[in-house]
């Protein structure tokens, strides 16, 4: 009796595992068969999305598509006569000659370094020719002068070409936080016209008051820029050294930087270097002058 019940326990200890075994197979195909068709229904997902999205980015390329026009020559309207006449020739002393500014350097002249006037028309020639170019295929030029002897001519021309400038002060991160300057022009922009509409007639005094010192302060960082609904292409400097943190902006988001560069600074930092005296007041005006006339002459062709 007692061998019999041996041998039913382990007949029905055998069973027992065989069904707890074949259920656990029946488990693992199901959950392997589940896992299969995610997987199939994933992959077909994830074709599909990039199928929308190569539709989407065709699309976008379809719309930025640009009608590219031939690049045509600028006839620079001023010579060697005048750029000796304004004093472009006359460097700084030997002594604060950048070594990398020699390549464009004619001789020297009681300690003063003498800038080649050819070298000048050339880079001159090219800088125009660039900039012209450049707005015939309606890419955005911002023009920068903040120190003293620029500040004017440049806001003038820049206003005259209808492109946007910096003269009081470039701000850091003017072009690398874009995004930050591009919420202060929105907020100039806004509340210039509401206080030209009258839309803050509600407001208390202190309100205004602190309002209208709000919009002098942005007129002095993005006053010149407000014209600009995306990042620019080309950047304009008068005086390269002193631009230095523009001009390192702007090589960061590979943005062209045209530039009058004199002996004290390093021509090979900027695209487009146009050897010649920044100090001269004379100097900054027949050369910027130049520059708005090209870009003027972009926008009536």
């Amino acid at each position: 009796m007692a061998e019999a019940k041996k041998v039913i326990t382990k007949t029905v200890n055998r069973s027992g595992k065989s069904l707890v075994k074949k259920a656990l197979v029946v488990k693992a195909k199901n959950q392997s068969k589940i896992s299969a068709e995610n997987i199939k229904k994933m992959n077909e997902k994830l074709k599909q999305d990039k199928e929308a999205l190569k539709k989407v980015e065709e699309a976008r390329i379809e719309e930025k598509k640009e009608v590219v026009k031939e690049d045509k020559k600028y006839n620079v309207t001023i010579g060697l006569k005048d750029l000796l006449n304004a004093g472009s020739h006359l460097g700084h002393k030997i002594s604060k000659t950048n070594p990398k500014a020699r390549d464009f350097i004619y001789g020297k002249k009681d300690g003063i370094e003498v800038i080649d006037l050819i070298k000048t028309m050339e880079g001159l020639e090219k800088a125009c020719n660039y900039i012209y170019n450049q707005k015939r295929n309606n890419k955005q030029i911002v023009m920068v002068g903040t120190k003293r002897q620029a500040r004017e001519v440049v806001r003038r021309v820049a206003m005259s070409a209808g492109v946007p400038y910096v003269t009081d002060r470039w701000l850091g991160g003017t072009i690398t936080n874009w995004d930050q300057i591009k919420k202060d022009i929105k907020k100039l922009n806004d509340l210039k016209d509401g206080l030209e509409k009258g839309r803050f007639t509600e407001s208390t005094k202190k309100e205004l008051s602190d309002m209208n010192k709000e919009v002098t302060r942005l007129e002095k960082i993005v006053g010149g820029l407000t014209s600009l609904d995306k990042l620019f292409d080309v950047l304009f400097v008068v005086d390269a050294g002193v631009e230095k943190t523009a001009v390192k902006e702007a090589k960061l988001r590979k943005i062209k930087v045209v530039a009058i560069s004199d002996t004290d600074a390093n021509p090979y930092k900027v695209d487009f270097a146009i050897p010649a005296n920044d100090d001269s007041s004379k100097s900054v005006n027949l050369i910027v002058e130049e520059i708005g006339r090209a870009i003027k002459a972009a926008g009536t062709k």
